[in-house]
């Protein structure tokens, strides 16, 4: 059942504040693997948006432009 977020933030601060350091660990780990999914969801969205603007296609093209306007020697 969803809950509101005002009225589960207080629920869950409260449960933080009473684990141990082992529980607080596992619950930081859990925190950045849901981090890191929306991240490369994030990052998957991103790269399909490229492609369907045809991006990948043109990145030869691309890099061509950028050494042609920045000279390193």
């Amino acid at each position: 059942m969803p809950v509101e977020p005002e009225k589960l933030k207080p629920v869950l601060h409260e449960k933080i504040e009473r684990m141990d350091g082992q529980h607080l660990a596992l619950l930081n780990r859990v925190l950045l693997q849901l981090e890191a999914e929306e991240l490369a969801d994030h990052l998957s969205d991103a790269f399909n948006k490229d492609h369907e603007q045809g991006i990948w296609r043109r990145i030869p093209e691309l890099v061509k432009e950028f050494r042609t306007g920045h000279r390193y020697s």
